[in-house]
C-alpha cells in the first residue's frame, strides 16, 4: 500500500557502526525533523526538498562515514553532514522584490525556509534544502517573480 511505502522511506535504521556510539550524532531524515507550519503550504515544500526529504542529517562527516561503511544499512541513503554543509538563502533584496511583484498581482509570495519550522541545531541543513525558493500562490506571479529575480519559484500546487 501507499501507506507503507510512505512509511518505509521516512524509516531510517542502523546499526552502531562502533562499540557505545552515541546515536544523538544522526539527527534523522530531513522529512522528520521539519513542521510544514502551514498545512496550504505543504505541496509546494515537498516539491521544493524533492528527494532531500529522505536525505540523512548526522552532526559531522566521520558519523556519516561511519554510517556508511559500518551502519548496516537498509537501504542507499545520502548523508548531510552539518560539519561541511554549505547553506543556501535567498538574498534579501531578492525576497523583497518578490513580495512586492506578488502584492502588486494581488498573491503572496514566501521564502521556502520561512514555511518551515525546525531545531536551530539543524539550520543549515534545511537552509540547504529549501533557501533557495520561493513558494507563490499564484501561477501568473510565480511566473513573473521566477523571470525577474532568476529565483526558483514554486506554486501551492507544485508547478
Amino acid at each position: 500500500t501507499l501507506q507503507a511505502q510512505l512509511e518505509s522511506r521516512l524509516a531510517f535504521r542502523y546499526s552502531d557502526p562502533v562499540r557505545g556510539f552515541d546515536r544523538s550524532k544522526v539527527k534523522g531524515l530531513i522529512a522528520n525533523l521539519l513542521e510544514v507550519k502551514t498545512s496550504k503550504h505543504a505541496t509546494a515544500l515537498e516539491v521544493v526538498a524533492g528527494g532531500k526529504l529522505y536525505q540523512v542529517v548526522v552532526d559531522e562527516a566521520l558519523t556519516g562515514k561511519a554510517l556508511l561503511n559500518n551502519g548496516n544499512l537498509q537501504r542507499r541513503v545520502t548523508i548531510i553532514p552539518l560539519d561541511k554543509i554549505q547553506p543556501r538563502r535567498v538574498m534579501d533584496a531578492k525576497c523583497q522584490e518578490a513580495s512586492r511583484i506578488a502584492s502588486s498581482m494581488n498573491a503572496t509570495a514566501n521564502a521556502a525556509i520561512e514555511l518551515v519550522g525546525f531545531d536551530k541545531e539543524v539550520q543549515n541543513a534545511m537552509e540547504y534544502v529549501f533557501g533557495t525558493s520561493i513558494v507563490v500562490d499564484d501561477t501568473k506571479a510565480a511566473n513573473r517573480i521566477c523571470d525577474t529575480t532568476k529565483t526558483r519559484t514554486v506554486t501551492l500546487d507544485g508547478d
